[in-house]
């Protein structure tokens, strides 16, 4: 390990790494999995209805990394599945990666207090699907979570939504996303588009490998979605609706990666045409 974060003494053989939003090292237990995501041929951020595991077993995709990415994780119905299949069998491939962040620890009362405070910023998390990946897991705890009746409270996103919802309100300078309906679609709603598009185009080459400015450039094609798709509008005025921001989520890590996405969702399709990034498209085997 190349840092002081701590493992449990049994998952020091998981491929874990930590990274800083701009990509600086932190920490990590068998090398810098972000470097070994680049070494791969293509890179790939997958959806949650792509069928990753199986691609990723398959021979022609041996040089491909998937990435399961904050829209896999967040939208998949039973979280176990990440990790085992209907059998408890676990899943293992060196080619598949999880990619997340992981929130700064909240000070004790007794740090406050003592003025020893800990780092306030958040880590990005780099783990590879290797044989030892549950072994730093609390699956008994996810299984408990997944039951009905399972403590889902700590998990509520409801307030980062919120603060997404403002941000992209003030970029399309309206107060309330019906405000989009009233818009002319020439020239006001071309002449955002416009805007949103040059952006874009600006800020896209410093994505990589940067978690902030590769949201930005993700918030830019969600906003011009949201001048165009009524789907993408009605989504967004629901006022519990947990996964609004799936696909801008996937369109913001594989900026980070300078990958490319594995999604049939017309949404993320539409964003990533923004942002011209390579859809996933299944190599021709040469095998007999």
């Amino acid at each position: 390990m190349t840092s002081n974060f701590k493992l449990p003494a049994d998952g020091a053989k998981h491929a874990i790494t930590f990274l800083t939003p701009n990509g600086k090292e932190k920490g990590s237990t068998q090398g810098n999995l972000f470097e070994v995501i680049q070494n791969y041929e293509r890179r790939f951020v997958v959806d949650n209805h792509i069928d990753w595991f199986g691609l990723s077993g398959l021979p022609e995709n041996s040089n491909v990394a998937f990435i399961l990415g904050t829209t896999t994780d967040r939208e998949t119905c039973f979280l176990k599945s990440l990790f085992e299949d209907k059998t408890g069998k676990l899943k293992v491939r060196q080619n598949v990666f999880m990619f997340g962040m992981q929130s700064p620890k909240r000070p004790t009362q007794q740090e406050v207090l003592a003025g020893n405070l800990p780092p306030l910023t958040p880590d990005l998390v780099i783990s590879r699907l290797d044989e030892y990946a549950t072994l730093v897991m609390d699956m008994e705890g996810i299984r408990k979570f997944e039951q009905p009746g399972g403590d889902k409270g700590k998990f509520d996103s409801s307030w980062s939504i919120a603060d997404e919802k403002k941000k992209l309100l003030a970029l399309l300078s309206v107060k309330e996303i019906e405000e989009i309906e009233q818009m002319p679609e020439l020239p006001d709603r071309q002449l955002k588009d416009d805007e949103f598009r040059l952006e874009i185009e600006r800020k896209k080459p410093k994505c990589f490998k940067r978690f902030w400015e590769s949201n930005d450039v993700a918030r830019l094609a969600y906003s011009r979605l949201l001048l165009f798709s009524n789907k993408t509008r009605n989504e967004f005025a629901k006022p519990n609706y947990a996964n609004v921001f799936g696909d801008l989520h996937l369109i913001q890590n594989a900026l980070f990666f300078n990958a490319g996405f594995a999604s049939k969702d017309k949404a993320v399709v539409s964003m990533a045409k923004f942002c011209g990034l390579p859809t996933f498209e299944p190599s021709v085997s040469t095998g007999s």
